[in-house]
């Protein structure tokens, strides 16, 4: 009996052996599974913004002083001590299209243009009118 336990027991363990060795010829590892790579985004180019004149300062007027500010394209002046307003937009390379308040006076609309010296000449008028109101000097002051 020893030697067929002996042989059992060998065909058992070489059935065993078989059936580890089959598994793992039937597992197969899986093929590692590249990482995307994101495609590069361009980055843009940037915004080139046109130069543009340069209205701030102050100003002497028939009005008294102004006092013009610039953002940008919006350019706002204060005068008569702040009691009027014109609040402007560049257009073109040197002027300005406004509309103006002054308290207690009216409004209307003005258009102003940039002269080599940094002094504004143009016209304003009442209401929708840019130039019925006459002619409008803003004499630049020099830098203080």
């Amino acid at each position: 009996m020893s030697r067929s336990l002996t042989a059992t027991t060998v065909i058992v363990a070489l059935a065993l052996l078989a059936c580890k060795m089959g598994q793992n010829e039937t597992k197969q590892e899986a093929a590692p599974v590249p990482t995307p790579v994101a495609a590069p985004v361009p980055t843009p180019e940037p915004v080139k913004e046109e130069p543009i004149t340069d209205f701030r300062g102050k100003y002497v007027t028939s009005y008294g002083v102004a006092s013009c500010t610039q953002v940008k394209r919006n350019v706002n002046c204060l005068y008569r001590g702040q009691a009027g307003s014109a609040d402007c937009k560049v257009t073109d390379d040197d002027e300005l299209d406004c509309t103006w308040e002054e308290d207690g006076e009216g409004s209307g609309l003005a258009h102003l243009k940039r002269k080599d010296n940094g002094d504004l000449t143009g016209t304003w008028g009442f209401g929708e009118s840019k130039k019925n109101g006459g002619q409008w000097y803003f004499k630049k002051k020099a830098d203080e």
